[in-house]
């Protein structure tokens, strides 16, 4: 029996910032789909009614199946919910479709049918194509995330793309043609291609609102071949330090930046690199390197290793120093970065940019 999950190029439709779900999915007569539901994990959100309903006449809609008990006898045998409630996911499968089982659904949380919920769209072909699930991916707030991205065509120039889902498709957040979106200024980097065609995409300073459904890939949206769906939940508890997220240097002058990673992580790699337009570029790390641009004016001075920070010194600053800076740590796929903004002024004080 062939077992269809969330469709790769699904749309989300963000009801409420707390509940997050796809708003499409296709299977295929007598075959099953998995559709999943991803929330904030609140005591009410953990311990309340997860439920599946199906809209009839009038716009009522009838419960299919919740965590009280409850199955139609229609659906019984058949349909199946599992909420994990450590993970602020539910998940929702049907088994055996019919034709009729066509039609629009809510996942939801609550008492009623109206509360808290996503609506989808549910299409049973006589034959589908098996799409690949979301992965869940976690994050602290204030932190960061790496998403590592399918690999494409090796040859291929083609743009690599960071995109959310939402209502009217999925809207581009950053690409490799240098487009950011304003709201993820200095938040956002894809690095260069491997020799496999996969790529990551690094995300600093992370806000709840980040939480929700993403797309990365190469080429265009509708590639499913290339393409990869993430669930980010983003989780409010964070043990992180405050950090600074603004500098403010003078021409001829020098600045410190205090960089944080996790003691206990083993890192293979620590540096500092300059971001501009979804791309960061390496000027120093821990073993010695320093970009051209910056040599004999950027020196990494000192490295705690029992408390997880190393300082990047910059001198003889020039206006065009300003911009966003990222420190980083890596290890494997994974990266921990963190950014902040260098504001440059003359020696009057007055703001170069």
């Amino acid at each position: 029996m062939t077992v269809l999950l969330l469709l790769a190029v699904l749309l989300q439709e963000p009801v409420s910032s707390t509940l997050f779900g796809s708003r499409f999915l296709t299977g295929e007569v007598g075959g099953s789909v998995t559709h999943q539901c991803f929330y904030s994990i609140t005591p009410a959100n953990k311990h309340d009614r997860k439920y599946w309903c199906k809209i009839a006449a009038r716009g009522v809609c009838y419960t299919v199946i919740s965590t009280t008990g409850y199955t139609s006898q229609d659906h019984t045998g058949r349909v199946f919910l599992k909420d994990t409630p450590q993970n602020g996911t539910f998940a929702v499968t049907m088994t055996e479709l019919k034709s009729n089982d066509t039609g629009i659904y809510r996942c939801g949380i609550g008492t009623t049918n109206w509360g808290l919920y996503v609506s989808l769209n549910l299409t049973v072909l006589a034959d589908a194509d098996a799409p690949r699930p979301a992965e869940l991916i976690w994050g602290q707030l204030h932190g960061s995330v790496t998403v590592l991205c399918p690999p494409g065509d090796t040859q291929s120039d083609e743009k690599r793309f960071w995109c959310k889902l939402g209502r009217t498709g999925c809207t581009l957040i950053a690409d490799t043609n240098g487009y950011v979106e304003r709201n993820y200024q200095g938040q956002i980097s894809i690095t260069p291609r491997e020799s496999s065609g996969a790529f990551k995409v690094l995300i600093s300073d992370l806000k709840k609102e980040d939480s929700g459904l993403y797309m990365c890939g190469t080429g265009r949206f509708s590639s499913r071949d290339s393409l990869r769906v993430v669930a980010l939940q983003v989780t409010t508890a964070s043990t992180l330090p405050q950090r600074l997220k603004f500098l403010s240097g003078t021409v001829g002058g020098s600045v410190s930046f205090k960089c944080h990673y996790d003691p206990k992580g083993n890192y293979e790699k620590k540096y500092m690199c300059r971001w501009k337009g979804a791309a960061c570029s390496l000027l120093v790390d821990v073993d010695g390197f320093v970009h051209e641009s910056h040599k004999g004016r950027m020196q990494i001075t000192s490295s705690d290793q029992e408390n997880g920070t190393y300082t990047v010194v910059m001198s003889r600053l020039r206006g065009e120093d300003a911009g966003w800076y990222w420190c980083g740590a890596q290890h494997g796929h994974t990266e921990h970065t963190s950014s902040v903004k260098l504001h440059i002024q003359r020696a009057i004080g007055k703001s170069l940019r």
